[in-house]
């Protein structure tokens, strides 16, 4: 019997991930770097680097056009604040606390290192400064510098420091004179989420610090940012910490400044763009005192005026479920504000209250603050077991068909990274996370809602922002770079292998009643020229079979008419892959040539 060709359309596009290969027949089951369009998949574009290296690991990213149209992104590390222009990275971190030394640099011969001297500055290893006012020469070296240039921090004692610069001293040492102003810059903080235990458990204040227990049963959070532009300006908030603006008319090397009125602590920020409100999420009250689930807004038009009066409309208010918000987003409908465990909206009504509340759901909590993104209006968010949407009324649980997957692989110890983003070229929210064995993002799982399908695979990203003021995604990695994420044409990893895959699940005859031999693949996909693809077919007698057979890979390059082979099994599955740089590829209709065989 020669067999009748069959079709490899499987019936669902995306990953089914839900139960077992062999239970998921019929579906497509695994892959990485792939999408669909019209129900077929196919591989995505890479990345290419924008501008060069930076301090830190990117936790916030936004974009947006100053009056002179220069398109600008803004995006802050563990270690620094920054602003890209034109092809640069601008170190623009606040200054914390200023002191000035007299005679305060010394090197000696042959170093590339200046130690200060100086009291009352208050740095720790591991942060930045910045110097002016200093013109003299130490060790042959000119040492001056602008107020853009930072440097790190060694702490030698409690009176002096050291810092690294790029030249190497004269063959004599020498003290610098005249006076040196020493520019502190806004402290570093951790990159890696993880138990505070013993002495010095988190920063100088924080809970346990300085108390001798072998647990102190916090944990020390990660450096977050929170981010947006206001008209041609940008405000930023490191988690915990102040708000502070950064002023376009100063200039890319101008340094943000700190928002004075603004509340003393800030969890997160955002910025309503039609009514123009500043809003602060989790945050000290008018008094001074700390409320996790206090939310306040500046007035109208005023980011620098918190203070709630009759002749403004500042104000606050506290939200009722939880223990502590974790984030908020502006969608079109309202302002969304989740706390651990639940979901409100935040509405603009004007007049005396300013805004509304409402809780619309339980059990509907944040896993992370940048977790939640906003597709054509409607909000989409991951929480701690399932995916959600609001589409006004109560809010819903997405179906998803790599849950478990996703949820089994996260490494839960560094949730607090997840970052959700939309990319509205292909109709796709993702979600960037950290795998089990990684401490950085390291993986994507993206849902089209338009198409109702999940995919997921491997990536370097930690932050993203959509297309619209570039003309691609712009991604920020975890190897310090900003990278512009599938631009057209654009088939490589930053010039290298973007290797990608998808594998079937299961598939049979006969309700696995009859063993099925299997003789020639008749291939049906576009591939981009030159370039190829593999194809690997995989054959079971039983779905928990030890034995597997493996027939291939086979090269199809465009043009090949056929592929001839044996294969053998009461079940299988295929595998198409492809590890050559710089392909385009995207599956048709394949068909097998099958036939019902013995079942020796």
């Amino acid at each position: 019997m020669a067999g009748v060709l069959s079709e490899l359309n499987f019936a669902r596009p995306g990953f089914n991930r839900e139960n077992t290969r062999y239970a998921e027949k019929g579906h497509w089951y695994d892959g990485d770097h792939v999408r669909f369009r019209d129900g077929t998949p196919q591989n995505i574009r890479g990345y290419e680097r924008r501008g060069g290296v930076f301090d830190g690991t990117p936790r916030d990213t936004v974009t947006w056009v100053d009056f002179d149209s220069s398109r600008l992104i803004g995006f802050g590390t563990e270690k620094k604040l920054y602003l890209y222009e034109g092809g640069e990275n601008y170190d623009i971190t606040p200054i914390v606390s200023v002191v000035t030394a007299t005679n305060g640099l010394n090197t000696t011969a042959g170093s590339t290192r200046i130690v200060v001297s100086v009291t009352g500055i208050g740095v720790e290893d591991g942060n930045y400064v910045a110097f002016t006012s200093q013109t003299t020469t130490v060790g042959g070296n000119i040492f001056l510098t602008t107020i853009s240039d930072s440097y790190e921090v060694s702490v030698i004692d409690a009176a002096s420091f050291a810092v690294d610069i790029s030249v190497t001293a004269a063959a004599t040492s020498a003290s610098a004179g005249g006076d040196v102003t020493i520019h502190r810059l806004l402290p570093a903080g951790p990159s890696v989420s993880q138990p505070g235990f013993g002495w010095s458990a988190g920063t100088y204040g924080l809970s346990t610090y300085g108390t001798p227990r072998t647990t102190s049963n916090i944990t020390v959070e990660i450096r977050q940012w929170s981010m947006t532009n206001w008209g041609e300006d940008f405000l930023a908030n490191p988690r915990g910490g102040r708000i502070y603006e950064w002023d376009a008319t100063g200039g890319a090397e101008t340094r943000a400044t700190l928002v004075t009125a603004s509340p003393a602590q800030n969890n997160q920020i955002l910025v309503t763009p039609d009514s123009q409100f500043a809003i602060s999420l989790g945050c000290t009250n008018e008094a001074g005192d700390y409320d996790p689930l206090l939310v306040r807004w500046s007035s109208q038009e005023n980011y620098n005026d918190w203070t709630a009066s009759a002749t403004n409309t500042a104000g606050s208010n506290p939200i009722g479920t939880g223990s502590k918000i974790i984030g908020g987003m502006h969608s079109r409908q309202a302002v969304m504000i989740w706390t651990d465990t639940a979901t409100h909206t935040m509405q603009y009504v004007g007049g005396p209250f300013v805004f509304r509340f409402r809780h619309i759901g339980d059990n509907t909590g944040l896993i992370a603050p940048h977790a939640a993104a906003e597709f054509n209006g409607i909000p989409f968010w991951m929480g701690d077991t399932n995916f959600f949407v609001w589409q006004g009324g109560a809010v819903q649980t997405l179906d998803c068909t790599v849950r478990r997957y996703i949820f089994d692989d996260l490494n839960w110890d560094q949730r607090d990274k997840i970052f959700a983003g939309v990319n509205s070229e292909f109709n796709e929210i993702t979600w960037l996370y950290p795998s089990s064995d990684s401490l950085e993002c390291d993986r994507y799982v993206s849902y089209n809602p338009l198409e109702n399908y999940w995919v997921y695979g491997t990536g370097k990203f930690t932050t993203w922002a959509d297309t619209g003021i570039f003309d691609n995604v712009i991604t920020g990695g975890s190897d310090s770079y900003l990278y512009d994420n599938e631009p057209t044409g654009v088939y490589t990893a930053d010039g290298g292998l973007l290797s990608s895959f998808i594998e079937s699940a299961s598939f049979e005859i006969n309700s696995g009643n009859q063993m099925m031999m299997i003789r020639r693949l008749i291939p049906d996909v576009s591939i981009s020229d030159p370039g190829q693809v593999k194809f690997t077919i995989k054959t079971k007698r039983y779905p928990q079979a030890s034995e597997e057979t493996v027939k291939g890979p086979f090269v199809i390059q465009p043009g090949t008419e056929k592929v001839d082979f044996r294969a053998r099994g009461r079940q299988a599955n295929i595998k198409i892959d492809c590890s050559t740089a710089g392909v385009a590829w995207k599956y048709g209709s394949m068909r097998l040539q099958i036939q019902p065989d013995g079942g020796r």
